[in-house]
């Protein structure tokens, strides 16, 4: 859980840092996204799932595509919130955060880190 809510305030403040340079949501989508992604993978691998062999190919392929499906959902549904519905950037991050928190959590611990433990740090 600590693991999480770091790498979604570290995405949520590149997210907002780079809106209001920028005044672009998918752009700041996206940054933010990644920030939080290039911190989840390290952290997830080591403390979460308690995976501390060498790092493998496999996992990493596996772990982006599940991130990217995250993160791609979690633009969508941002772009969505915002000019369709026309909700605030803040709210409409949110409402993205769900879906790529959720996706992300179960595809790691059921397709990236099936055969370890996950601890609830």
């Amino acid at each position: 859980m600590i693991i999480g809510f770091l790498s979604n305030t570290l995405n949520f403040f590149c997210y907002v840092l780079t809106f209001l340079a920028f005044h672009n949501i998918t752009i700041s989508s996206t940054f933010g996204y990644l920030l939080g992604v290039s911190t989840s993978f390290y952290f997830a691998k080591i403390w979460v799932f308690d995976s501390s062999s060498n790092f493998q190919i496999s996992e990493i392929i596996m772990f982006l595509v599940v991130y990217f499906v995250g993160g791609v959902g979690m633009t969508l549904i941002i772009i969505y919130l915002n000019k369709d519905l026309d909700i605030g950037y803040k709210l409409s991050w949110i409402g993205g955060a769900i879906f790529a928190i959720i996706n992300n959590y179960f595809g790691s611990k059921y397709i990236v880190f099936k055969n370890k433990k996950a601890h609830d740090f």
